[in-house]
């Protein structure tokens, strides 16, 4: 909860985030806010997050909504995850291999809609293909939150020779896992859940880690060596923590 300190110091530069998606002036705020006491949990963090809630303006107080009401995730989840759906996310690398186009790496991620600042499911993606002529150089094209049906999912779409229905496998590969995103590099990327800001996945190699690369993966901040050929990933947001968190 502590986080929020920060969150305040800067509820002028992020509220614009919230404004450029409209805050959905018809949600129940009394409601929203005891879902986030429930998903808060105990009365010091409830009691902290009303403090900051009750001394901010309108633009703050609709703000620390919002992100109170991100999805969030922990440690014991990844892992949860990982031990039942392995085989579904050994089936997604092998399908999403299949799908992307040689020579290139795709990173995709699907976001589901937000009532809460009335934005619309999208989708997030990144591609990156090497250039013939210079092997070292890799050609990046990227785009966020674009909309079901628009002009710029086409456009990225048509590049890789997609269509709708080439998302939509994809998206099923991705929930029959239980995740969100993938990226098809020399080691798969799969994430899992954003947790705030922060994102949690998992870093899946070909083969079983040797002891130079469990060294290289096992930081205990960002990355931490799970078993076999399986590394959990945390990536901080713009607030928040940056490791993973300690009580997770």
């Amino acid at each position: 909860m502590k986080r929020f300190l920060s969150l305040l110091a800067i509820i002028n530069f992020y509220s614009f985030c919230v404004y450029a998606q409209h805050f959905n002036q018809a949600i129940d705020k009394d409601s929203l806010l005891l879902t986030i006491y429930k998903k808060l949990g105990t009365v010091e963090r409830v009691n902290e997050f009303k403090s900051y809630y009750n001394s901010a303006d309108q633009k703050g107080q609709e703000f620390l909504l919002f992100m109170g009401s991100m999805p969030s995730s922990s440690k014991k989840e990844l892992v949860a995850n990982i031990d039942s759906n392995y085989r579904a996310m050994l089936d997604l690398i092998t399908g999403y291999g299949k799908i992307v186009p040689k020579g290139y790496i795709v990173t995709i991620e699907f976001q589901p809609a937000n009532n809460v600042i009335s934005a619309p499911a999208s989708v997030d993606m990144q591609i990156r293909h090497r250039n013939p002529d210079n092997f070292n150089s890799l050609e990046t094209d990227q785009d966020w939150g674009m909309e079901f049906g628009s002009v710029k999912l086409k456009k990225m779409c048509d590049r890789l020779n997609w269509t709708e229905g080439t998302l939509k496998n994809i998206k099923t590969l991705l929930d029959r896992a239980h995740c969100v995103s993938i990226e098809n590099d020399t080691v798969a990327e799969i994430g899992f859940s954003r947790s705030s800001m922060a994102k949690y996945s998992y870093l899946i190699f070909k083969n079983d880690l040797d002891a130079a690369t469990i060294g290289r993966y096992n930081d205990g901040c960002s990355h931490i060596y799970y078993k076999k050929n399986i590394v959990l990933e945390f990536m901080g947001g713009a607030v928040g923590p940056q490791c993973f968190p300690k009580v997770d």
